[in-house]
């Protein structure tokens, strides 16, 4: 059921957007990417119930009473539909992409837009991107289609070019601060410098269940260095898990550990919480090898969403971690 929700830091891009659709300028295609942890599909939601309501404010909020913002809320507004995979981390295959174009056509049925918002974007397969591009190079009047992707690089050149882009940054730290201790949040710092400052997913980290799956990780890290723990039985396990999280452990595990290597003075570390631990580890790592293992874990990272095994990656990454020991 589509949500209109709103958070303080989208609120340049919101006035920008809609300054733009009150001008008569709205693009037919957008391109909303950024970092996991931004709102960007919430900010999506909220723009395309304003677009279908009847009476929004002058600053573009929906009134929330109409026809159009109950059928929306409802999730059954004719004119809005999103497109994504059939299971996470699977393709976006040509068959949706027909379905969208042929299905009742692109014309709005309640006489304002028709809204579709594809997400994961860079889940598009090229068969999918081709056939959207076509519907992208001759576009349908006050149609919107929304792509929304936290990897804008994997987007076919022709596609992102005949989109406008707006891009989502973390917000600044005062403000991220504000809002999650807002919501109740403790250690919202320490949160956030885990998350490199994206508020939604710092505010999934505070979970209880989550923070303990990563200490748990973090202590199997460390076992695996120390030679107490098999790497390929735990690179089974943490294949299971979600792994734009898992590499975004690894990789700010791996960051400190280097940090501490190379300088002996006060550091600020992503894992301030884990400071005695990461500093044993890293009197004892080869620094060579751990800037060979952050360059693994960033190809990992940059390839997320491929085809590629995550369990054999992991166990490539482990057993390069189990050998990182200064000889």
């Amino acid at each position: 059921m589509p949500q209109s929700m709103h958070y303080p830091w989208h609120q340049e891009n919101r006035d920008k957007l809609w300054l733009t659709h009150q001008a008569g300028k709205l693009p037919h295609a957008l391109l909303l990417s950024g970092a996991r942890g931004l709102g960007k599909h919430p900010f999506a939601i909220r723009f395309a119930a304003s677009l279908l309501c009847r009476e929004p404010a002058a600053d573009g909020v929906p009134c929330g009473t109409c026809q159009g913002c109950r059928l929306f809320r409802a999730g059954t507004h004719p004119d809005y539909r999103r497109i994504e995979p059939e299971a996470p981390g699977k393709a976006i295959r040509i068959d949706a992409i027909r379905e969208f174009i042929s299905r009742e056509g692109l014309t709005s049925q309640a006489g304002r837009y028709k809204i579709t918002i594809i997400e994961p974007a860079d889940a598009l397969n090229v068969a999918a991107a081709n056939s959207l591009l076509k519907t992208l190079e001759e576009p349908v009047p006050h149609t919107l289609i929304i792509l929304i992707t936290a990897h804008p690089g994997r987007l076919p050149a022709t596609i992102r070019s005949r989109c406008q882009h707006l891009k989502f940054a973390p917000p600044g730290r005062p403000q991220a601060l504000q809002w999650l201790q807002e919501q109740g949040v403790a250690d919202a710092g320490l949160l956030l410098d885990l998350t490199s400052g994206a508020p939604l997913q710092a505010l999934g980290l505070a979970d209880p269940d989550t923070l303990g799956l990563r200490l748990r990780m973090i202590e199997e890290f460390e076992g695996i260095f120390n030679g107490g723990m098999d790497p390929v039985e735990i690179a089974a396990r943490w294949s299971r898990l979600d792994q734009p999280q898992t590499m975004q452990w690894l990789n700010g595990w791996i960051i400190d550990l280097i940090k501490l290597k190379i300088s002996s003075g006060h550091q600020t570390l992503i894992n301030s919480d884990q400071g005695e631990r990461l500093t044993g580890l890293a009197l004892r790592a080869d620094l060579e090898m751990l800037y060979n293992l952050l360059d693994t874990v960033y190809e990992a990272i940059r390839t997320l969403g491929s085809q590629l095994n995550a369990q054999m990656v992991l166990e490539s990454m482990l057993l390069d971690w189990s050998g990182c020991r200064q000889r």
